[in-house]
C-alpha cells in the first residue's frame, strides 16, 4: 500500500489518500504520523512535519543547514511518544513499528521514515527529496545548502546594485562570493567550487542591458547513508606476517 501510493499507481491528479504526486528537489515527505499531547494534555495525532520541522531547528542549533537532519546524531524527534495513523473504520489509534523492510520500501519511493531506534527513541531515518532525476537535489541536506546559498548570496550582492559595471566591480564581487564560499566550504557544507565573474560571461550585449553575471559551480558535500565494514579472518600470525 505504501510502496502503491508513493508511486501514485492509482494515477491521482493531486496529492491525496490515493497518491502522492508532487516531485520536486525541495520536497521532503515523511512518515508515518506522530502521537503526542496538545497544551491541554489530550492525546493527539499530528502529521510527521510537527516532528519534522522541530527536528530540522535543533539540527541547526548543532550544525549548519548543509548537516542531514536525520540519523542519531541530528535527527530524533521529542515531541512525539510514538508513531502510527487513525484506523479510518473505527477511528481508534493504531500504533506501529516502522520495520527494516518498510524502511527500505519508503526509501525506493522516495518516503523518510520516521521510525524507533533502540536508545536513540523516535529518530528521521532518511533525507531523500521528491527530486525524480539524478541530481545531488534528491537530498535534503543538498537542497537546503542550495536554498541557503542562494538566500545569502542575494544579500551579499546587494550593495553592488548600481556600481559601475566595470572590472573593478566584478572583481570585487567574485572575491565577496569567493570568501564566502571558502567559509561554507570550511564549515563542511563544499567540497570545491569556482567562480566567474568576468568578460567571458560579462558581455558588451549584457553589459549595455544593466547586467552583471557571476556564474557559481559547487560540489555539495554528500551525508553518509551507507557504511560498509568488511571483516576478514585469518589464520594465527597471520597478520602480523601481512603487516596488518
Amino acid at each position: 500500500m505504501i510502496s502503491n501510493w508513493g508511486s501514485n499507481t492509482a494515477l491521482a491528479v493531486e496529492d491525496n489518500d490515493n497518491g502522492l504526486v508532487t516531485r520536486d528537489e525541495y520536497l521532503g515527505v515523511f512518515y508515518p504520523s506522530l502521537f503526542t499531547s496538545d497544551n491541554a494534555g489530550n492525546n493527539v495525532i499530528v502529521p510527521p512535519s510537527h516532528g519534522i520541522l522541530r527536528t530540522m531547528a535543533l539540527s541547526d542549533q548543532v550544525s549548519f543547514p548543509w548537516f542531514a537532519p536525520a540519523g542519531i546524531r541530528r535527527g530524533v524527534v521529542d515531541n512525539a511518544t510514538s508513531v502510527g495513523f487513525i484506523k479510518s473504520s473505527t477511528g481508534e489509534k493504531q500504533t506501529i513499528a516502522v520495520s527494516s523492510g518498510i524502511r527500505d520500501t519508503l526509501q525506493s519511493n522516495r518516503l523518510n521514515p520516521i521510525t524507533f531506534l533502540t536508545g536513540a527513541g523516535l529518530t528521521v531515518f532518511g533525507q531523500k527529496t521528491r527530486h525524480s532525476g539524478t541530481s545531488a537535489l534528491d537530498r535534503v541536506n543538498v537542497a537546503r545548502l542550495v536554498v541557503f546559498l542562494r538566500t545569502q548570496l542575494d544579500k551579499l550582492a546587494q550593495p553592488f546594485i548600481f556600481e559601475p559595471n566595470d572590472e573593478l566591480t566584478r572583481n570585487e564581487i567574485k572575491q565577496a562570493v569567493e570568501s564566502f564560499l571558502l567559509e561554507v566550504q570550511g564549515q563542511r557544507g563544499l567540497f570545491d567550487f569556482a567562480v566567474v565573474c568576468d568578460e567571458t560571461n560579462n558581455t558588451p550585449s549584457r553589459i549595455d542591458r544593466n547586467e552583471l553575471y557571476v556564474d557559481i559551480a559547487i560540489e555539495p558535500v554528500k551525508a553518509v547513508e551507507f557504511i560498509f565494514i568488511p571483516i576478514r579472518l585469518k589464520n594465527t600470525g597471520e597478520i602480523d606476517k601481512l603487516g596488518l
